[in-house]
């Protein structure tokens, strides 16, 4: 009966809770857009989280300590996250909710690579890149 009750205690309190997706910062996960590695479960809010992750695992599980923590030692340099190097730009400019990779949309900006997170991002930067840029230098997002 303990049990049943710790049960019933510990679903009610994770029940209804939802994971905000790791790459898309305070969107909601769909519990249908998930992928795996090494056999651990990861939840996204959309295909295209799902898809970025797939193509730069090692770089998002360095990128983000919460998933980096879900990994031993031996299975982070498995996965080779052991060799990535970060990007000094860690968000999207246009989109600063959303965490950039290597493989990212670039433009060239005052002779800096500036990374966005799509080509709609890329076609607003084009829009008034020095406003973009502005913006993105107060807000931490570029240096």
């Amino acid at each position: 009966m303990k049990k049943i009750l710790l049960y019933l205690l510990f679903a009610s309190f994770t029940y209804g809770v939802t994971e905000t997706c790791p790459i898309m910062k305070d969107e909601e996960n769909d519990p249908e857009e998930t992928t795996e590695v090494l056999g651990k479960k990861f939840t996204f809010c959309c295909g295209t989280c799902v898809t970025k992750f797939e193509e730069n695992t090692a770089y998002y599980i360095k990128a983000i300590p919460e998933l980096q923590k879900r990994f031993t030692k031996e299975e982070l340099t498995k996965l080779g996250v052991d060799d990535v190097k970060l990007l000094e730009q860690r968000y999207c400019p246009i989109y600063p909710e959303r965490i950039v990779n290597p493989n990212s949309k670039t433009v060239e900006h005052n002779g800096k690579t500036i990374y966005l997170w799509s080509s709609s991002a890329a076609r607003r930067w084009k829009r008034d890149a020095d406003k973009y840029y502005q913006e993105a230098v107060k807000a931490g997002i570029l240096k």
